[in-house]
Order: structure tokens, then sequence, then C-alpha cells
């Protein structure tokens, strides 16, 4: 009988998992950039907090691109794929 965990992560599985913990590591330093320029926004000059809004939403698009091509590369090889199809 299979358990939860040998159904979460095996050897078929288990770069999956790993590209999602690093997904889902940068995701949380992210967060807490963002709630960093929240709590600090008061008390840094505006040129400052413009300036890491613009960095968090350039490095919010980047991930959101970067996870896009990573599961659609994936997707390509798990279905031995050479592109999409239309």
């Amino acid at each position: 009988m299979p358990t939860w965990s040998s159904k979460f992560l095996n050897k078929n599985n288990f770069r999956r998992r790993m590209v999602e913990l690093v997904i889902l590591i940068v995701h949380l330093i992210l967060l807490k950039w963002i709630l960093y320029v929240l709590g600090e926004g008061g008390t840094l000059p505006i040129e400052l907090v413009v300036g890491h809004f613009i960095g968090l939403a350039a490095c919010g698009a980047l991930l959101i691109r970067f996870c896009a091509w990573l599961y659609k590369r994936q997707y390509l090889r798990e279905n031995n794929l050479s592109e999409l199809p239309r």
C-alpha cells in the first residue's frame, strides 16, 4: 500500500518536486522583500521606494516567465514533443 509520501515524491517526479521547491523558496524571498518595502515604505525616500517596487515588478515578471518556461519544457519532455501543437 503506497503512502502519501511515496505518491508525492518518487523517482519519477523527483526533479519536478525539486524545481517546485526552488520556485517556492524564490517566491518566499520575493514575499519577504514585499513585506520589507511595505513595512519600511514610510521612512524611506520616495525614490528608493519606487526603485524597490520597480525591482519587485521586474522580479515577479521574470519569475512568472521562468516558471512558465520550465513547466512547458517539462511537459514537452514528458510527452516527447518538439513543440506544442497549435
